[in-house]
């Protein structure tokens, strides 16, 4: 993602249509801005209406696991405290990648 910085209300807008990434559900992707809380567990990262587990904080960047999620384009969002960002869009691939693959015995 390219950034996603939380915003005050007054300067937020309507989300972008513009699809800023794609991938899976699973993917690891890093979200880069400012204004983040260095605690992982105060920055709220939402894709659609589905919550995504924050695995690092800094400053400048979190580092995210992407939720599970049906096919499509999605809204993200990023809360630090009370603060949202405006959105940027996230495309969810039709096809899921495998993690493994494992040969057949």
């Amino acid at each position: 993602m390219l950034a996603c910085t939380p915003k005050k209300e007054s300067e937020r807008k309507d989300p972008i249509a513009k699809v800023t990434t794609a991938g899976n559900a699973g993917n690891f992707i890093r979200i880069k801005g400012n204004g983040f809380s260095t605690n992982k567990l105060e920055n709220t990262v939402v894709f659609g209406d589905v919550k995504a587990a924050v695995l690092y904080a800094s400053n400048n960047y979190l580092l995210v696991q992407v939720p599970p999620h049906k096919a499509g384009v999605v809204p993200v969002t990023v809360t630090v405290g009370d603060a949202p960002s405006n959105s940027l869009m996230f495309e969810y691939n039709s096809n899921a990648m495998l993690a493994a693959n494992l040969p057949l015995r």
